[in-house]
């Protein structure tokens, strides 16, 4: 098994709920990457079950042997003693969160519940196995902000009651949500806004015109193509910038005018957006240089 990771950092915020001698409850936490970080090692819990929830940004996760690309909004259920890790990807710019429980044994009790609802929450995320990652909610979202508010809370009764509550109901939303796991469907505003975006990258798309080819206010257009793509439209306009960004400087162009051409206001600028969303410089994909950092 690996060593479960308590601690806090200027990006991440963890709460080491075995330490507050909760039963089966191990560890929450969130992070906050502003930036690309480093690689996730592959590692796994024996008799543990993670739960992953992003709340932003995007992430390529590998577990028992098959890669998953996370996307805003998205939950991530990894089985006991199953291997995950983020493998030959790094951790994305983004906020993320997760929680750590193992399953009751028989003198256990999962939170506060009886030993037969107990036994109902572990059965109902075992059963997700075959569906891993499926589309969260608002709420989920809203309940884990709720629960790191509490790591500040000075009356340690109080916050454990609060805490408690808190983790029953994340765990409520996250059955609600996996047993709903509709299939998840773009409509056509936002389709045909995609469209747009990806055949104009080479443009300065402005967002509210964005918005008024979809006949949206800007502030509905932005809630719903988050909604529906798991970016906000900005985000998602920079990443397939940069995505286009990459295949041009593999082709030998030059930085400057791929800056330009992607209408970015300086290579500087690029160079800085560029290193946000890869974790390298433009020059790393530069011909010659990409071959020879992958040999």
């Amino acid at each position: 098994m690996s060593k479960l990771d308590k601690l806090s950092t200027c990006d991440r915020i963890i709460i080491d709920l075995e330490g507050m001698n909760y039963q089966c409850m191990k560890v929450i936490g969130m992070y906050n990457y502003l930036e690309i970080k480093g690689k996730l090692k592959m590692h796994r819990h024996y008799n543990m079950l993670e739960i992953c929830y992003l709340e932003k940004g995007a992430q390529h996760y590998y577990v028992n042997g098959k890669d998953y690309y996370l996307k805003g909004g998205d939950v991530l259920v990894t089985m006991p003693g199953e291997s995950h890790g983020t493998r030959s990807h790094s951790e994305e710019k983004g906020k993320l969160a997760w929680l750590v429980f193992s399953s009751p044994k028989k003198d256990e009790r999962l939170l506060n519940l009886t030993h037969l609802e107990s036994k109902y929450i572990i059965d109902q995320l075992l059963s997700f196995k075959s569906k891993r990652v499926f589309k969260g909610n608002n709420n989920i979202a809203n309940t884990l902000h709720s629960i790191f508010k509490m790591k500040s809370e000075t009356d340690e009764v109080l916050k454990r009651i609060k805490i408690t509550n808190l983790l029953n109901s994340f765990l409520i939303q996250i059955i609600d949500c996996g047993k709903r796991s509709n299939v998840h469907s773009i409509s056509t505003e936002i389709d045909l806004s995609v469209r747009y975006i990806n055949n104009n990258i080479n443009e300065d798309l402005n967002l509210e015109k964005l918005a008024n080819r979809a006949n949206l206010s800007l502030s509905h257009y932005k809630y719903k193509f988050k909604k529906e793509m798991g970016f906000s439209p900005g985000d998602f306009i920079l990443r397939q910038k940069i995505e286009k960004a990459k295949k041009l400087l593999t082709t030998g162009e030059n930085i400057a005018d791929v800056a330009y051409g992607l209408m970015f206001s300086s290579s500087s600028y690029f160079a800085t957006v560029f290193k946000r969303y890869t974790g390298k410089t433009p020059t790393f994909y530069k011909p010659g240089i990409l071959n020879s950092k992958s040999d």
